[in-house]
């Protein structure tokens, strides 16, 4: 009877033996299985540059040409009282346009084509400013020229007016719109009023989007 109970629990101790060597082997041959690669956090894709269309060099000498035959036609239109062909030269989406010609008292910038029309209008027709053109010249004595996004805009600066006998000043912002120069801002400015109104002096263009510091700015300046 000792004899069985003796090789019984020699049975079971083996066993057990066994039994704690088959987890052991399982436990060391199991292996984590790895991580799937995140490619949208990891990848190369994240660290590239978005890539940026390249813009040509300007045409400065091409492109002031073009500017200053659209200033010479708004000329010609307004001193001819044209004013569907001084419409065809401006940017009628956004146009403004302003006007000082007297004493210290300016008349504000006007926004939009129907306003600026009717202004125009009563200035060809008005008591003390009817068949008053826009003197001497058409000359614009400097254009500066540069990139607005992929889009080239410019501002120009003219030493004429309207109703100016003596050279005055007209600043321009232009847009250019599918091979076109057409005007977006345009304020004239009388001789009288240069002190106040000029580029060269504290009183900012009252037309915000003319980029030039001064007359004699450098940078974007078309030769």
């Amino acid at each position: 009877m000792q004899s069985r109970l003796m090789w019984l629990m020699l049975a079971l101790l083996a066993v057990g033996i066994m039994s704690i060597g088959i987890v052991g082997c399982g436990t060391d041959e199991e292996e984590t299985p790895e991580k799937p690669t995140d490619s949208s956090a990891t990848g190369s894709a994240s660290t590239e540059e978005p890539v940026v269309a390249s813009r040509p060099p300007i045409d400065y000498a091409a492109e002031k040409k073009a500017i200053q035959e659209t200033y010479n036609a708004f000329y010609k239109a307004f001193n001819d009282f044209d004013i569907k062909a001084v419409q065809e030269t401006f940017d009628t989406g956004n146009i403004e346009f302003g006007t000082i010609f007297a004493g210290n008292e300016p008349v504000p910038v006007a926004t939009g084509w129907h306003n600026i029309k009717t202004n125009i209008l009563g200035l060809w027709e008005g008591i003390g400013t009817k068949g008053n053109k826009w003197g001497q010249n058409s000359t614009l004595s400097k254009v500066w020229i540069r990139y607005k996004g992929s889009s080239l805009e410019a501002c120009a600066l003219g030493y004429n007016c309207y109703k100016g006998s003596y050279p005055g000043e007209t600043h321009l912002y232009l847009l250019k719109k599918k091979d076109k120069w057409v005007i977006n801002q345009l304020d004239s400015i009388t001789q009288q009023n240069i002190q106040i109104f000029g580029l060269d002096n504290a009183a900012d263009p009252r037309i915000e989007k003319f980029f030039a510091r001064s007359s004699s700015d450098k940078e974007d300046l078309a030769q």
